[in-house]
């Protein structure tokens, strides 16, 4: 498959409009069942006694609406805007379609959106999608779907915990590629026992058939107190090693580039001008309010988060938008424009750092991680592989 030439698109990336505007994201921590390697603030069929989708859906109704009111207020007049809405989780889609499309309609009633050309992502697993659903979301004004496929075959589906089977939700998936949701993401995970090279070449060929722009490609990692870290614990030997994990990024990168995919994040691979905005303002430094259960808001170079345990989140939900709510007081002390993102989080991605705040070693250029172009220092594709070591020698 023939390579296809990208020209430096992160130079096309709007870092104004990702500073001067905000990003809403919404938590829903519900899931079929909880994946065997997730560390998320997410639940399956058991739940703290008191939280209930139904429950759950009212209180963050609320908080919807009194911080998209108190939001509206603290921009009128001004050239700040909502564009970019984010529904993660857990799985939104676990939520019933009526119930998941009155909070997509809350979202665009209460906050300022942007008059036109604002990213609304909701992130989906396969086996909870029909075209009912989709059409549902649609109507709600979704225009980018962010779907869970993690593998395509049996038996790796089973090791991670997913609940859905490819033969089984194919035909749904095929569909959302001549549905009416024009911006398709499609999630992958490498670095899974016995994983062969063969079968991640054939996951990513499938996931490409469907004709995405944009593809999450994630390295398994053990997290403490999951089910999977605790099976590896008793099986080392199941552990791939750090080289045939390395192996399997290079096959995903160059594969995806074959696509016309670029790698423009550590995880993170999409056509020229498809990359996530939403995603990029948490890279570059833009502000963001987090709704939901334990959900972060950013605003200036302050962050604070909703309360993890819903008893607690459900009083600060009373107090949002009043002057006893943690995030009008950190709006109080905010700047504008806010600061860039740290520098761990703009080494990130390809567009990495101006020249000026660039500690820049002879050895990183030596080993391709990073490259100065147009008064920047920017990393190679290559170079995000080491991006959290860059950012231990930045700081």
């Amino acid at each position: 498959m023939k390579l296809q030439r990208v020209r430096r698109p992160w130079l096309a990336w709007d870092e104004r409009g990702l500073r001067r505007n905000v990003g809403v994201y919404v938590h829903i921590p519900f899931c079929l069942a909880r994946c065997r390697y997730c560390s998320f603030l997410t639940y399956g069929l058991e739940r703290p006694p008191g939280l209930t989708a139904e429950g759950y859906t009212r209180a963050l109704l609320n908080e919807i609406e009194r911080r998209g009111e108190w939001l509206s207020r603290q921009l009128a007049g001004g050239d700040r805007e909502v564009d970019t809405v984010f529904f993660g989780g857990g799985t939104p889609t676990c939520l019933k379609p009526d119930a998941l499309a009155e909070l997509l309609r809350a979202v665009r009633r209460h906050f300022p959106l942007a008059a036109k050309a604002t990213e609304f992502t909701v992130e989906a697993n396969p086996d909870t999608l029909t075209a009912d659903y989709v059409a549902a979301l649609v109507a709600a004004g979704v225009n980018r779907l962010s779907v869970g496929i993690q593998a395509t075959q049996p038996r790796h589906l089973k090791l991670l915990g997913r609940t859905h089977r490819w033969d089984d939700v194919r035909s749904v998936l095929a569909g959302l590629r001549r549905g009416p949701i024009p911006r398709l993401s499609f999630d992958l995970i490498y670095g899974i026992p016995r994983l062969t090279a063969a079968e991640l070449k054939r996951s990513l060929r499938r996931i490409m058939s469907l004709g995405p722009e944009h593809v999450s490609a994630y390295e398994l990692t053990r997290e403490t107190g999951t089910p999977y870290t605790d099976w590896l614990g008793r099986h080392p030997g199941q552990q791939p090693s750090a080289e045939r994990v390395a192996a399997q990024q290079r096959v995903v990168s160059r594969l995806l580039a074959g696509y016309g995919l670029y790698r423009y994040e550590v995880s993170n691979y999409a056509r020229p001008g498809a990359e996530c905005r939403h995603n990029l303002r948490y890279w570059r430094g833009g502000d963001y309010l987090g709704l939901g259960l334990g959900a972060a808001s950013r605003l200036g170079d302050r962050v604070v988060s909703n309360p993890a345990d819903f008893a607690s989140y459900q009083r600060v939900v009373e107090a949002a938008g009043s002057e006893a709510d943690p995030v009008v007081r950190l709006a109080e002390k905010a700047e504008f424009p806010p600061p860039p993102a740290d520098s761990f989080l703009r080494l990130r991605t390809r567009a990495g750092l101006p020249l000026a705040e660039a500690q820049v070693g002879a050895d990183w250029l030596m080993r391709g991680w990073v490259k100065m172009a147009a008064n920047r220092c920017e990393v190679t594709g290559r170079g995000l592989s080491f991006a959290d070591l860059l950012a231990r020698e930045q700081s």
